[in-house]
């Protein structure tokens, strides 16, 4: 947990550096950060894993990877929130204003589509979205990575 932690205090410090530079990740743009940021906890704790007890089953690997990652996720959603909430309180109403224009260019009546918008873009929103997310990034590389000292770093180990 203490290298979840750590990772998520340098993604969040990066964060917020590129806002205070004037530059803030929007949408997707700051996801190869989470995916390096992911593969990087559950190796890690895969790997002390299997130190501690050579003969671990697959699923505890998965499991253990799995946890820190989680925990990863669940300390950058509350950012997230806290971010949109505190820091970056006027975002989603320049996002919103910028998608209604843009709607009722098309032809859409301002009246429909702006309330659908204001619900659908909030802090809590926009952190469930990357938390689940992240979560579901978890899952993928616990297993992946899973096999892969299940299958190979644990014959290295045992060779070695």
């Amino acid at each position: 947990m203490v290298l979840a932690i750590l990772t998520a205090l340098a993604v969040i410090a990066l964060r917020l550096i590129l806002f205070a530079t004037g530059s803030p990740p929007e949408g997707m743009d700051f996801m190869l950060v989470h995916f390096l940021a992911i593969v990087t906890i559950v190796f890690f704790a895969g790997h002390r894993t299997l130190v501690r007890d050579i003969r671990i089953p697959f699923p505890s690997l998965v499991r253990e990877g799995f946890k820190a990652a989680a925990f990863y996720a669940i300390v950058f959603g509350a950012f997230i929130w806290i971010y949109y909430r505190t820091i970056e309180p006027d975002y989603f109403a320049q996002r919103v204003d910028t998608l209604v224009l843009r709607g009722v260019a098309e032809g859409q009546p301002e009246g429909v589509i702006r309330p659908r918008l204001t619900q659908f873009f909030t802090p809590f929103n926009y952190a469930s979205i990357t938390f689940f997310s992240l979560l579901a990034v978890s899952v993928f590389n616990a297993l992946l990575l899973g096999a892969v000292h299940h299958k190979v770093l644990r014959r290295y180990r045992l060779n070695g």
